[in-house]
């Protein structure tokens, strides 16, 4: 067999889909080739051109699941293009096709999330992977043109990258309809349950409404090209859950897509979010009312709304302590993130792969965000005295690091509180459990040793910078109006990383006690 024949039959893949892959990279290439030409023979821009190029790719790429068997061809074009367009993005090559105002990778996003699609859903859902680059391909683009074109935009900025209204108006239109149109019409098999569910309209509305909502969100919170790879990333999940939930949580997703809305908007006019704390907090709320339901929603209300209640009270101590603190009790979307996403994380884990372990390991994550919540809270406001953890010497109250007897309780009945939240549920759904005291005490232990991690890594590795002004040891960057200087740890540890390391640890322990337990 000659070294041809052997490239023909490499993992498959016929001599057909070979042909045809060469045509789509003709293609692709052509696409590139003829924006380069607008761009300078016309007057056509080039975010303009770059957009054109945005939709043609995504139109072609929506077909490679339809037209070939083999997922060789499509992970070879991703790899290709991902080279191809890192190289024309760092030494500007191709200006028709990448965003000639800033240096961004956008256009290496997009064929890395196309790559990640199809490892994840090529064998069962391949209907998955086309909507999510369409949705990338057509709804991305025509936002970025509805809201330049816009006369009068209402404009916004979350993240860094301004956005206005009526581009995400549009975002979320296209996307509505391009979701509803490929579930309806694409050519793909499903298992019962999904065919079932298939069949109602009302539950394909349902789905495709959710995947607007959620990539909408998702659009307007990335910078710098990082869209292209979360609009499809976060499509694709909610795609597959209500696909692969179908018949099981119909009613729920929506339900709970709803439900996030209420809760996002109602704290962020209450004063407990930040506007980009809110939309992270509307996109965690809808992976954990949505898909887990009311038994993992509850424990998570329960930290959120008397954490966020706590972080409200005045007094003197506690004013003059949070000068210290590198954020403020309205939380942001890093703080979101540091304290509910690894829960929301677990929430998906027990929908791939159902155990108990997953439920124990979210309470204890949340039990640890809520243990160093009100640890700090109530040490600041009520202790008489404060410790470093590691040299046990006296601090200012608010120091990272620092830990009280006040602090201790209060963090070990916030672990208990969440606890009781979720308790019920839990032993429903195993006959190996603890009794009820011992249940708590494991998840309470579980809260405390994150917040205790959390202490310690406030005291040697967070980064803590020093006013000149004042002198203060605080966390922030800025104090008395004045760049402070970093005086120990490394400075990408902030504090948002030290919480998400809290509520890993807690995590972990959760699981440890369990084990040992048994």
């Amino acid at each position: 067999m000659s070294d041809f024949d052997l490239f023909i039959d490499f993992a498959g893949v016929t001599a057909y889909e070979w042909q045809l892959f060469a045509g789509m990279l003709i293609g692709l290439f052509t696409c590139v080739g003829i924006a380069e030409a607008l761009r300078k023979t016309t007057s056509l821009t080039g975010n303009t051109t770059r957009k054109i190029v945005h939709i043609l790719v995504g139109v072609f790429v929506f077909f490679v699941p339809i037209l070939f068997i083999s997922p060789i061809p499509g992970m070879i074009m991703s790899l290709l293009f991902i080279g191809v367009n890192y190289i024309s993005v760092r030494f500007r090559l191709f200006k028709g096709m990448d965003d000639t105002s800033r240096e961004t990778y956008g256009t290496v996003y997009f064929p890395l999330a196309f790559l990640i699609l199809i490892i994840l859903f090529w064998e069962s859902y391949p209907v998955i992977i086309s909507t999510s680059i369409l949705i990338l391909g057509i709804s991305d683009a025509a936002a970025a043109f509805v809201g330049e074109s816009s006369k009068n935009p209402r404009t916004y900025n979350l993240s860094g990258d301004r956005k206005s209204l009526q581009g995400s108006t549009a975002m979320f239109v296209f996307t509505f309809i391009v979701s509803l149109c490929c579930l309806v019409w694409y050519p793909f098999t499903l298992p019962a349950d999904a065919q079932v569910a298939g069949s109602s309209v009302l539950y394909i509305i349902s789905i495709a409404i959710v995947v607007a909502g959620v990539t909408t969100v998702v659009e307007a919170m990335a910078v710098r090209g990082l869209d292209n790879l979360f609009i499809p990333l976060s499509a694709s999940i909610i795609l597959f859950v209500g696909l692969e939930g179908a018949g099981v949580i119909e009613i729920q997703l929506l339900t709970g897509f709803i439900f996030a809305v209420l809760v996002s908007v109602a704290s962020l006019r209450a004063g407990f979010l930040a506007p980009n704390g809110a939309a992270a907090t509307f996109l965690m709320a809808v992976i954990i009312f949505g898909i887990g339901g009311w038994q993992w929603t509850i424990p998570m209300l329960t930290f959120f709304i008397l954490s966020s209640i706590i972080s409200r009270m005045k007094n003197k101590r506690k004013e003059a302590a949070e000068q210290l603190f590198e954020k403020s009790h309205r939380r942001d979307m890093g703080q979101v993130a540091a304290n509910g996403g690894l829960a929301s994380l677990f929430v998906i884990l027990e929908f791939i792969w159902p155990d108990p372990v997953w439920y124990l390991a979210y309470l204890g994550a949340i039990a640890a965000a809520t243990a160093d919540t009100w640890g700090t809270e109530f040490g600041v406001s009520f202790s008489s005295g404060v410790r470093n953890i590691v040299t046990f010497r006296k601090v200012p109250r608010g120091t990272s690091g620092g830990i009280s007897f006040v602090g201790t309780v209060a963090g070990f009945a916030g672990g208990a509180v969440i606890a009781l939240s979720g308790i019920l549920w839990y032993q429903q759904t195993t006959v190996i459990t603890p009794p009820s005291f011992g249940f708590v005490g494991l998840v309470a232990g579980a809260g405390i040793a994150g917040s205790l991690f959390d202490s310690y890594l406030g005291a040697t590795v967070q980064a803590i910078y020093k006013c000149p002004v004042c002198e203060a040891l605080t966390e922030r960057k800025c104090h008395c109006e004045t760049i402070t200087h970093k005086v120990r740890g490394k400075a990408w540890m902030t504090n948002d990383y030290v919480n998400l390391a809290c509520t890993a640890m807690g995590s972990i322990a959760a699981i440890v006690l369990y084990l040992l337990y048994l």
